[in-house]
């Protein structure tokens, strides 16, 4: 059986359709072939090789994860982190990854990691495989040239669409700090702010701020 291990550091924030997700683990960039990464509807499971002399293969599962949709997640390995577009069904809201002192996470169970023993290695083998067969499918890069050609060849590209994939793009060439203050001020606002000053926004709570007329409710 594996064991427990520490969850790494993590961000996310959200958007109606998307869950941007970044788990920081360092060096897999180097050893890409040898992470396995399934996205399924409902779920998700990161299986990372051990890297040094020192450390240990492990798996990071999320699941379940109501209404996780596999067609158009996505997920790309760098340097210093591992970045995750999922796709939800529409409206849905996750309050969290982890559950709270309650034990509740909303739609979602704890984001767990533990180690594998080499059985349990050798087990994954075929997730290897099909992750091979679906990696130009799950290739950002790709993903991002096509959906630039579908929005210059589409004359009613915009709206709520264009503002995603603006949001998405600011945050994806945004240092550490920018994100943080992102997620902070639009988790804490309730969605009606979005700071990229981490200066300000890292010292104090982001007040929520609806629109005129509309009054805000806690769910």
């Amino acid at each position: 059986m594996p064991s427990e291990m520490s969850i790494p550091r993590y961000d996310f924030y959200q958007t109606a359709s998307e869950l941007i997700l970044a788990l920081y683990v360092k060096g897999y960039d180097k050893v890409k072939d040898d992470v396995k990464i399934d996205i399924g509807n409902n779920s998700a499971l990161i299986v990372l090789p051990a890297i040094s002399p020192e450390s240990q293969p492990s798996q990071i599962t999320l699941s379940p994860l109501a209404g996780l949709l596999e067609a158009g997640s996505t997920y790309r390995i760098l340097g210093t982190k591992i970045e995750f577009k999922l796709r939800k069904a529409g409206g849905l809201h996750w309050p969290g990854l982890l559950v709270d002192s309650s034990g509740s996470a909303g739609a979602s169970q704890p984001l767990s990691m533990s180690t594998l023993t080499p059985n349990e290695v050798a087990a994954q083998e075929p997730l290897k495989a099909q992750q091979s067969a679906s990696r130009e499918r799950k290739n950002w890069d790709k993903i991002d040239i096509e959906e630039d050609e579908v929005d210059s060849s589409d004359p009613n590209a915009g709206g709520d669409a264009a503002l995603q994939k603006f949001f998405s793009q600011l945050y994806s060439n945004s240092d550490d700090d920018t994100r943080r203050a992102m997620i902070k001020s639009f988790t804490e606002s309730g969605g009606t702010t979005l700071s990229t000053d981490w200066s300000s926004i890292g010292k104090q709570t982001t007040p929520i701020r609806p629109p005129e007329g509309v009054e805000p409710k806690k769910f």
